[in-house]
């Protein structure tokens, strides 16, 4: 009966390691191009993949750039007309 038990908490642990090595690969592979499959069940694997988030400046950034923008095209246009 012990025996029986150890086999059956063996099966469990490696069936655990399997899954989390399925997981791995899936990542891996999702690194690649193309189409996976996963080994287990031959089903395509869908990989989702989030947008890049996108930097945000704050007003005072903003203003601060206008400006900056505003003084350079001032000196270029003064300097065109000279």
């Amino acid at each position: 009966m012990e025996r029986k038990r150890l086999v059956e908490l063996a099966i469990n642990g490696l069936e655990a390691e399997r899954a989390k090595i399925d997981q791995e690969l899936a990542a891996l592979r999702s690194l690649g191009k193309g189409p996976q499959t996963s080994a287990s069940t031959g089903k395509a694997i869908h990989a989702k993949s989030a947008a890049p988030r996108r930097r945000v400046m704050s007003a005072a950034a903003r203003k601060k750039i206008s400006e900056a923008m505003k003084r350079s095209h001032a000196e270029r246009k003064a300097a065109a007309k000279k």
